[in-house]
């Protein structure tokens, strides 16, 4: 239950984030980005981080998409929860299968309106590790990778087929 909540906030991220062209996407000095089955990409274009409590439960995202073209839809999205622990999400380290106090989750919408690459949807020996390096009121700053699986929202198929991503990190200011 907790990693579908993840996950589906996830994709919340990615789809308030992302913006078609001429939409007044913009770059700046924060950034996402991550090396996606080999090919490096960088989502600057409206990087963002969110932070927000709800019923005692605090959730810390980061997303954006791709610089070029923005109406490509190619974003990446992570999020760390506190759920059932309420502790605080601090500087460490945290991943979708090593603590039951946190739940870790990620997307990544390779530019369709349907299909996304999420994790907790299979085991995995690669499971998405997100590290948070810095953290204060205004800014989030970590590193992420593991493997993201296949899934196709307009059939609610979810398929073996993965993209590992390697060398994720992020840098955003919440919003």
């Amino acid at each position: 239950m907790k990693k579908i909540f993840t996950l589906s906030l996830c994709l919340a991220i990615i789809s308030i984030s992302c913006k078609k062209s001429g939409s007044g996407g913009s770059t700046s000095s924060y950034y996402m980005k991550a090396t996606i089955d080999g090919t490096a990409k960088t989502f600057n274009v409206d990087a963002l981080g969110q932070k927000f409590t709800s019923g005692g439960v605090t959730f810390i995202g980061a997303s954006g998409n791709v610089t070029t073209p923005t109406s490509s839809l190619e974003g990446m999205g992570i999020t760390i929860n506190n759920s059932p622990s309420q502790k605080p999400i601090v500087a460490g380290t945290y991943s979708e299968t090593a603590s039951p106090d946190f739940a870790a989750g990620a997307v990544y919408n390779p530019g369709s309106a349907t299909i996304v690459y999420g994790t907790g949807l299979y085991p995995t020996t690669n499971p998405l590790k997100i590290i948070i390096t810095a953290i204060d009121n205004s800014t989030i700053k970590g590193t992420f990778s593991g493997d993201f699986y296949y899934s196709n929202s307009s059939t609610q198929q979810i398929g073996p087929t993965k993209k590992t991503v390697t060398n994720g990190e992020f840098y955003v200011k919440f919003n």
